[in-house]
């Protein structure tokens, strides 16, 4: 059987070393995540689990957490579902001249591939690996292709599709042509992303760059244990917090039962994301995971639309189809960094930078909920919908006050979303 070692204290080298003292075989390490992986018999992970600083978990099998409805084309009261959303970011868009396009932010699917052919993601892609059991890099599942073009769709028959439009994409695919993937694949596809980011770092490229990610965008899961210290969750934990990455994961279909949000959206680090139906109001959709966790903290984070949404199909380079899920809420809100990222850095100068790890924190001042829901983050709709229309704007305008500089800090943030209207552009 196969299993993860991880360790808060010792090194990747002192782990390995462990390992083979057990007796592990077919090790293979995460250096940069201090994870190490081996084949192993359960008496042997026993004995190893006792080791002081260590700590050994079986390898789960994940899924992407969709629910897919796909159909050949798009027809039908989704199509005008989908044009309702894409209509909301092309307003966005233009509340600026020129219009904003998401243009600086790379974004990495973590996912089954990327169809980088397809008409309205040529160009995008500036890096791909394959991590998965499949031959090729290819989207045959069908799902890391819909995802990126949410995310960054091009121009189709004139009109922009994606959420930001100018984004860059990084297609790590860790799912199989058959549909599933272990935590082993996607720790390994993280710490890529992480490799990538510190080696445009050292380069001293800019944080816009083309090949330096800054979201990780994680639509799959596997379902809660109540391990912090599982591999995805400690992986995901050293992305964000040493390598300065917002990870966005989706929160499950598994709805409406509580304690139903899967991992790594389990995890306090990551930004998770559940789904609502309709773009006129807001309605929690019913297979959307609810919070909270198995150990007690409150998810998802935010909630966005995730049914009936069009994208990009992966069987050819000009057909799109329709698909339901918190997967595909999960790419809008990676995509939304780039707005709102661009947005800032009109205002402040190149050297803004956006996280939603810390702009979580004033998520109350501009989120939006039913009237029946609490204020607070609840286990259904988080802290709510992002109002990212009046978040984009107000950002994007710069503060009166001399001298601000062009980095704004938290509170300054804070107080510019503490004079949001709270009403949807």
């Amino acid at each position: 059987m196969r299993y993860a070692v991880i360790s808060k204290g010792l090194s990747v080298e002192e782990i390995r070393a462990e390992a083979m003292k057990a007796g592990a075989t077919a090790i293979t390490e995460a250096k940069l995540l201090s994870q190490v992986f081996c084949e192993m018999s359960e008496n042997q992970a026993s004995i190893l689990d006792q080791v002081r600083g260590l700590s050994v978990k079986p390898i789960k099998s994940i899924k992407p957490e969709a629910i897919m409805v796909p159909e050949r084309g798009i027809a039908g009261p989704q199509q005008e579902l989908s044009d309702d959303i894409q209509n909301v970011f092309s307003n966005i868009r233009y509340l600026f001249l020129p219009p904003l396009t998401g243009a600086g932010l790379t974004v990495a699917v973590v996912d089954s591939g990327i169809r980088k052919t397809h008409d309205s993601l040529k160009h995008k892609v500036v890096y791909e690996e394959n991590f998965s059991s499949s031959p090729t890099v290819a989207d045959i599942y069908g799902h890391g292709t819909q995802v990126a073009f949410i995310i960054a769709g091009g121009e189709i028959d004139s009109e922009k599709m994606g959420v930001s439009p100018g984004a860059s994409l990084m297609s790590m695919k860790v799912i199989s042509d058959e549909g599933s993937a272990t935590e082993e694949q996607v720790v390994a596809a993280i710490e890529k992303v992480c490799e990538l980011a510190e080696e445009a770092r050292l380069s001293l490229l800019d944080r816009t760059d083309p090949m330096w990610p800054n979201v990780i965008n994680l639509s799959l899961g596997a379902e809660d244990d109540g391990d912090e210290d599982s591999p995805m969750r400690a992986a995901c934990r050293v992305a964000s917090q040493q390598y300065g990455l917002d990870i966005v994961a989706a929160a499950g279909n598994f709805g409406p039962d509580l304690t139903t949000v899967t991992t790594p959206g389990t995890e306090p680090e990551v930004i998770t994301v559940g789904a609502i139906e309709t773009a006129s109001y807001i309605e929690i959709w019913e297979k959307s995971s609810r919070g909270p966790t198995k150990l007690g903290n409150m998810k998802p984070d935010f909630v966005l639309w995730g049914v009936g949404i069009a994208g990009a199909s992966n069987n050819n380079d000009i057909d799109y189809i329709t698909k339901s899920g918190t997967s595909f809420a999960t790419p809008m809100l990676s995509g939304l960094t780039g707005l709102l990222w661009e947005s800032g850095r009109r205002a402040y100068g190149e050297n803004w930078l956006f996280r939603w790890t810390e702009a979580r924190q004033l998520a109350p001042y501009y989120c939006l909920k039913p009237e029946d829901a609490p204020i607070n983050q609840d286990h259904d709709y988080g802290y709510g919908l992002p109002a990212v229309g009046t978040m984009v704007s107000r950002i994007g305008t710069p503060p009166t006050t001399a001298g601000m500089g062009d980095i704004i800090t938290p509170m300054m943030l804070m107080m510019m979303i503490m004079n949001m209207m709270k009403v949807m552009v």
